[in-house]
């Protein structure tokens, strides 16, 4: 006969606690399939809370660094704060000093014009030439008024919304611009007033020196030379057959008020100044003759002609050719005798003549 298994026991787990007092002890039955779960919930518990601790300090030791790159930031901040601050001030002040050197410019300009109209010269055309690497505003190279534009007004950068740190180095480069723009202008500067001395010194020469230390005697003194005629009557290559002064002439001494050109025939002969003819045709040793009137009390005249083209009371414009040269009236060839005459005196042509430039 076959043996039946043997039936496992489901009996309940009996838990006695016996208490030190004289109670009587506590019984506890717990089935028996609650062992195994107990033995499940605890290890997922102490897995968990293992998983926990690692996390929380895991956790922790991210958010101490998070907060020392933080701190590290900030501190990189603070001090990028204080570089650009720092920077931003000195951009200002090299904006200041380019805009004096602007004003600077502006004013040496001022004064060498005033200077120009008092002296009767034109501005010399010393366009400064760029580098092929320089950059140009609108297209142009800027003269002293156009680089006048500053931070205040007129900026070409100004129009645009920068960003702190773009305007920062919009200023940088627009300092930078205008600076090179100054020191393309600065030889063209010095070679305009090395030029202008030279004129003022020129006319200075012929002013009496007791008329150069007072203001108002040496202003009326430089405003006559300015008025005077400097051009030269022929466009040919001129030579000085005879000076102004005393002079031996056909045996005779006597004062020679003009200088003597020596200009072959119809060589033109032009107005150097101009004015209006106050006579025009003939006169005894001057031959045909031109003589036309001028501002500030000059007149010059123009003799030994061949023929003239003018009628008295015609105006005439400086540099128009106004006769030809020839060999009329009392000469021992062909020539032109030019005078220049101030309130109605004559006066050395030369002293004019060589202030042409």
């Amino acid at each position: 006969m076959a043996r039946q298994p043997r039936k496992k026991d489901k009996h309940p787990l009996t838990i006695m606690i016996v208490p030190h007092s004289e109670k009587p002890p506590t019984t506890l039955q717990v089935p028996p399939w609650v062992i195994p779960l107990f033995t499940v919930i605890l290890a997922i518990l102490i897995a968990g809370a293992i998983s926990f601790v690692n996390n929380y300090y895991r956790l922790q030791s991210q958010l101490e660094d998070l907060q020392q790159e933080r701190e590290m930031d900030a501190s990189r901040q603070r001090e990028m704060r204080t570089t650009i601050l720092s920077q931003q001030d000195e951009v200002k002040n090299l904006s200041a000093e380019v805009e004096q050197l602007e004003a600077d410019l502006m004013e040496i300009e001022h004064i060498s014009n005033e200077i120009r109209e008092l002296i009767g010269v034109e501005e010399p055309d010393l366009t400064p030439t760029p580098e092929p690497s320089s950059s140009r505003v609108d297209g142009q190279l800027p003269r002293t008024a156009a680089v006048t534009t500053g931070l205040g007004g007129g900026s070409p950068y100004q129009s645009i919304d920068y960003g702190p740190s773009n305007r920062h180095m919009a200023a940088v480069t627009e300092a930078s611009q205008r600076m090179q723009n100054i020191g393309l202008l600065l030889p063209v500067t010095l070679q305009e007033q090395q030029l202008l001395w030279k004129q003022v010194l020129k006319r200075l020469e012929k002013i009496a020196p007791i008329k150069r230390h007072d203001p108002e005697a040496l202003e009326a003194e430089l405003r006559l030379l300015a008025a005077a005629p400097r051009r030269w009557p022929v466009d040919v290559e001129a030579r000085i057959t005879s000076g102004y002064g005393p002079r031996e002439f056909k045996g005779r001494r006597e004062f020679h008020t003009g200088i003597d050109i020596g200009v072959w025939y119809s060589t033109e002969v032009k107005a150097t100044k101009a004015g209006k003819v106050v006579f025009a045709g003939w006169l005894p040793r001057y031959g045909w003759t031109v003589e036309i009137e001028h501002e500030m009390g000059y007149s010059t005249l123009y003799a030994h002609n061949r023929y003239y083209f003018p009628d008295a009371g015609d105006e005439v414009e400086e540099g128009e050719v106004i006769a030809l040269s020839g060999d009329s009236g009392d000469t021992t060839g062909p020539h032109l005798h030019y005078e220049i005459r101030l309130n109605g005196k004559p006066v050395d042509p030369m002293k004019y003549l060589d202030l042409g430039e």
